[in-house]
């Protein structure tokens, strides 16, 4: 499919074929018909990715200060490869558009195929052919509401959300200073429930414009622009003043200030600089009000993305209902009178070099069209597996799920430089990343979506390195395809997810290796090797893990919490140091005993020779302290891991300290193994039954976390129970009434992965 999209580097324009999106859970599929491109909003972006380094660091300093953490985090060389990186991603612009459901995901039950709609949201309702957007953002189009007016509908919630904010009564005097796209369309909207308007702006295009649509509207250097609008209403100034404009000035504010009566609103929806003056404000003490963009949800994903809904009797007017009140709005809005210029798709560089030079005010809104949409394929029918999984006889080719920075900083990098490895197709959610990382890695083709990269037999191992919540599903279809599997953590987020995996896994044959990189760190592997066989052990394990901002991914209902989500980590390279079957476990939260919102936790695991591990996840400290800290007592032996730079031991009355220069933990040497898996070699490390112990401990934690007490750790379903070498126990996840269940069956690496792929 065409979509428009944006160089970071020098600002350029090119309208590229990229994969079309894939419908997720919660997410609706479009062929958009029309786009609206928001003339500040864009010009803005154009502006932003034109200028110099310097010049983008001048007007995005909060980025800047991102930029300079990173450095004290990672070092400068490493910072400015991730600088580069981004510069060379492409973006997607826009964030309003309208046309016609494709197809809709699970959870969806109010929007169907066929019906038309309109959507916003940056990143989703973007200008391309195909877009794949959250329900909370999308809205039905009225009967008799045209594709290209029902297209304005985001940029419409902008000013509907501003005239909300202001709190003024039908029949209010309100002055909108600002007259581009939201001005305009502010205007419009408050003429529809009658209020009584005047627009201010200093270009006289958009005077004029203002004009034509029937307005009263004054130029900024109108003498005595105070007065002038007082007489327009007997001598009475504004109930509530709009500033839809967008200037580093404190101009707009100054003046709505003088415009505004004793007690009035004054509401701030542009991007203007906030000075009030005192001596306007002060005096008339009038209250100013911010407005977010389209309305209540926006900026918070469990409304965007997860879907939640607020309660209509403390938010009424949220961003979807205000979308779906502009389109109701739109046959008395007069949006012919705007006069939108109309392109091609295929010519949106044309509409960004109009956009960017001949700034037409007169004609505020450009609009593209998307006549010949391109139609999305089948996946291609799977014509069956091997009988049984044998090493390739030349290069492994090897496939990626997802291609963010994780995979592109710590995994892709260390299986480039093994020459027996090729990449073959690379999948994203929405396309656009697979583009940009099959150009920097060599890719061999970008699939259409994950089923047609499985479906066309192009890959011996599919690394699954997607979002959280998608990881059982992929993991299970690329073992059940007879592919050799790596997953990044975690496996699996609950009990049935890692089920499917376990019976995927038991009846494939294939090398599967998960994405727990600690325990193959040099650190831990000499710690291991240095440890008594068959005696008990007792593990401390301490992270500084450092807090994330609420808004932050992991804590996505869907994403499973830092807890199922890195805390799982700890958990294995814990079980890896051990090497018995754990028990039981119990979690206890500081600040939280939700899984998802969590951040910090203490987990404690019994094992069945009565070995214990602590570990202590600290979400909440400070930067710069040390992250992990590893402490193991054991028969004559105790052993202390710093963030995996050095190892102190002490045994049989001596202690010796190593030292690992780069602090490895474990990313290079886990790409060797997955290479090493993939030539039919067997590591012991890469035993992918000890990652199922460690992912269903991990979600029996999440469980003692939400219920309190001790939680029993053995499997409760039959794949499960067959992948660990265990009976099955009914009823569920059992808790322990202070004891264990009796202590037989441990199971140890060198009698692990005997069945199934991982070792063999």
């Amino acid at each position: 499919m065409k979509a428009v999209l944006l160089s970071a580097r020098d600002g350029s324009i090119s309208v590229a074929e990229i994969p079309p999106p894939v419908v997720q859970c919660g997410a609706v599929l479009i062929r958009n018909t029309y786009s609206l491109i928001s003339a500040g909003t864009e010009r803005a972006t154009l502006e932003t990715g034109a200028s110099s380094l310097m010049g983008k660091a001048r007007q995005r300093p909060d980025q800047v200060r991102q930029v300079l953490n990173t450095a004290r985090q990672l070092g400068v060389v490493e910072t400015y490869r991730m600088v580069q990186d981004r510069l060379d991603r492409p973006m997607t612009l826009g964030y309003s558009c309208a046309g016609e459901v494709i197809a809709v995901g699970e959870g969806v039950d109010d929007i169907a195929p066929g019906m038309r709609v309109a959507a916003g949201g940056a990143g989703y309702a973007s200008h391309a052919e195909i877009v794949a957007v959250p329900r909370n953002l999308v809205v039905p189009v009225p009967e008799g509401v045209e594709d290209r007016w029902a297209a304005f509908a985001t940029v419409g919630a902008i000013a509907l959300q501003g005239i909300h904010q202001a709190e003024a009564v039908p029949g209010s005097r309100v002055v909108v200073i600002g007259l581009g796209l939201v001005g305009q369309l502010t205007l419009r909207i408050l003429r529809a429930y009658g209020y009584d308007t005047v627009g201010v702006d200093q270009d006289p295009a958009a005077i004029d414009a203002a004009r034509t649509g029937g307005f009263v509207a004054h130029p900024r250097q109108t003498e005595d622009l105070a007065g002038t609008v007082a007489r327009h209403w007997g001598g009475a100034r504004a109930d509530a003043v709009l500033v839809t404009a967008a200037t580093s000035s404190t101009d707009p504010v100054e003046l709505a200030g003088t415009l505004a009566r004793d007690r009035a609103t004054v509401v701030i929806v542009g991007d203007v600089k906030v000075s009030p003056p005192r001596s306007s404000y002060y005096h008339k003490e009038l209250s100013v009000r911010y407005s977010r963009s389209y309305g209540p949800g926006r900026y918070d994903p469990r409304f965007e993305e997860a879907g939640d809904e607020y309660p209509e009797g403390y938010v009424p007017w949220t961003e979807r209902r205000n979308l779906a009140e502009v389109l109701r709005l739109v046959p008395r809005l007069d949006l012919e009178s705007l006069d939108p210029r109309v392109f091609a798709v295929e010519d949106a560089a044309e509409a960004y070099r109009v956009l960017n030079t001949e700034r037409p005010r007169r004609r505020a809104a450009l609009l593209l069209r998307y006549p010949g949409t391109a139609e999305g394929t089948e996946p291609p029918r799977y014509q069956g597996r091997p009988a049984t999984w044998s090493p390739p006889a030349g290069e492994a080719r090897i496939a990626a799920i997802g291609a963010g920075n994780f995979a592109t900083k710590m995994l892709f990098p260390h299986l480039r430089r093994d020459g027996n490895v090729r990449f073959s197709w690379v999948a994203s959610a929405r396309g656009l990343t697979a583009v940009q990382q099959s150009r920097r890695w060599g890719f061999s083709s970008v699939a259409e979506s994950a089923e047609h990269g499985l479906a066309s037999g192009e890959a011996d191992c599919v690394m699954v390195l997607s979002r959280h919540d998608s990881h059982g599903r992929y993991a299970a279809e690329v073992l059940r395809r007879g592919i050799a599997l790596y997953c990044e953590k975690p496996v699996g987020l609950s009990e049935q997810e890692l089920e499917a995996v376990a019976a995927a896994w038991s009846g494939s044959g294939v090398p599967a290796l998960a994405g727990f990189n600690r325990r193959f760190a040099p650190a831990v592997r000499d710690l291991r090797a240095a440890l008594p066989e068959g005696a008990p052990l007792q593990v401390a394990y301490r992270v500084f893990a450092g807090r994330l901002p609420e808004d932050h991914w992991y804590f996505d209902q869907r994403q499973g919490g830092r807890l199922l989500g890195e805390v799982c980590h700890f958990i294995d390279t814990a079980n890896f140091l051990v090497q018995s079957r754990p028990v039981s476990v119990t979690t206890t939260g500081v600040d939280s005993r939700d899984p998802v919102s969590a951040q910090s936790v203490t987990v404690q695991v019994v094992y069945a020779d009565s070995s214990t591990a602590s570990i202590v996840y600290g979400g909440t400290t400070p930067p710069g302290a040390p992250k992990e800290f590893i402490e193991v007592a054991g028969d004559g032996v105790a052993a202390r891991i710093e963030d995996f730079a050095s190892l102190t031991l002490w045994k049989r009355g001596k202690k010796s300290e190593s030292v690992y220069r780069g602090a490895s933990k474990g990313h290079a040497e886990e790409m060797r193994a997955l290479t090493r898996l993939l030539r039919g070699q067997k590591v012991a490390e890469a035993d992918f039954r000890l990652a199922l112990w460690s992912s269903l401990v991990a979600c029996r934690a999440a469980t003692a976390l939400a219920g309190g007490g001790q939680v029993e750790v053995a499997p409760t379903t039959p794949a499960l129970a067959e992948a660990l070498g265990r009976t099955p126990r009914a009823g569920g996840a059992g808790r322990s009434e202070g004891g264990v269940p009796e202590q037989t069956g441990i199971t140890r690496p060198d009698a692990v992965g005997t069945t199934g792929g991982s070792g063999a």
